[in-house]
């Protein structure tokens, strides 16, 4: 009974942060029927409704906002007590849920996944791939990886690499146009935009103590690093990409660098995870792991 009871909360819980019973059923891999039926069951229980609900919206009622509230805390202090219990034994154990930025998720976590499993037997891994800004406390992750600056001083972080970015272009691109010989000059060429960069359609770039922010335009847009950076191989135009993403292509003369004396900020890359008394011991295990992975590799420029 005490078990129903908890994993009727856990499932309010998700449709609580979801707002959405299909993508709460997806998350925690049941049928939306039977997703349903636990929280009309545990309204039942309680005597009040939960969720406003329609074919188009679901929405906390005032008492769902209190209850939703009180089973955070509820849950937070069992998961304390779980890896408080966990690391006692030794041995990282249980599903960790990680998100990834798309292109460096793909580049170069994924491939090094299989030597941490095999080194934690005990582990399963949940990954998701995004762009987006992922708020790891309401979306329950417990590793997020980031890039550039962090946002929320509430989360623990642990630095992976720097993150180096550099203008280029394909030989093919630059001979038939030009090379740009100062950063005004970029305002004429065919630039490839990431629509996610904080500074908008602009590059922020710097050279000693001169600062200039120019502005860009182009015909390729995307949320997408990967994209741009197959188009700046095609020939398509001139993109402000990482040196993890381009570190191999400068060497071989893929791409070539532009205005090299002309630098964007760098910044870096973190692990992060939620803070608390006792940190799970997979969490431990896996930012460790990272950590010392991308210490014995050589950065990528």
């Amino acid at each position: 009974m005490i078990e129903d009871r908890f994993e009727s909360i856990r499932s309010f819980v998700v449709v609580a942060q979801r707002l959405s019973f299909v993508e709460a059923a997806d998350t925690l891999r049941v049928d939306p029927s039977t997703l349903s039926r636990r929280i009309q069951r545990l309204e039942e229980t309680l005597g009040v409704r939960l969720f406003n609900r329609n074919t188009r919206r679901v929405v906390l009622t005032e008492a769902g906002a209190i209850y939703f509230e009180r089973c955070l805390d509820i849950l937070a202090r069992l998961d304390e007590a779980d890896a408080t219990i966990s690391s006692l034994s030794g041995e990282p154990r249980g599903l960790l849920h990680v998100t990834l930025p798309v292109t460096f998720g793909q580049r170069h976590i994924a491939p090094v996944l299989p030597e941490f499993l095999t080194l934690y037997p005990q582990i399963s891994v949940d990954i998701s791939f995004s762009d987006r800004f992922v708020d790891v406390l309401e979306e329950n992750v417990d590793v997020a990886i980031r890039i550039g600056k962090l946002r929320d001083s509430q989360l623990i972080a642990r630095r992976l690499a720097p993150n180096r970015r550099v203008l280029c272009a394909s030989p093919d691109y630059l001979n038939h146009y030009g090379y740009p010989k100062k950063p005004k000059d970029l305002e004429k060429h065919n630039c490839l935009i990431f629509s996610l960069l904080a500074t908008g359609d602009t590059w922020h770039l710097s050279c000693g103590d001169k600062q200039v922010v120019v502005p860009i335009q182009g015909r390729i847009r995307s949320d997408n690093a990967e994209a741009l950076y197959r188009a700046a191989l095609n020939g398509c135009g001139i993109a402000l990409l990482a040196t993890f993403i381009v570190g191999e292509d400068l060497k071989c003369g893929r791409l070539l660098t532009i205005l090299d004396e002309w630098t964007t900020p760098e910044t870096d890359i973190f692990a992060v995870f939620a803070p608390g008394r006792y940190i799970p011991s997979k969490i431990q295990a896996f930012v460790d792991f990272l950590v010392k992975r991308f210490r014995s590799i050589p950065y990528w420029d």
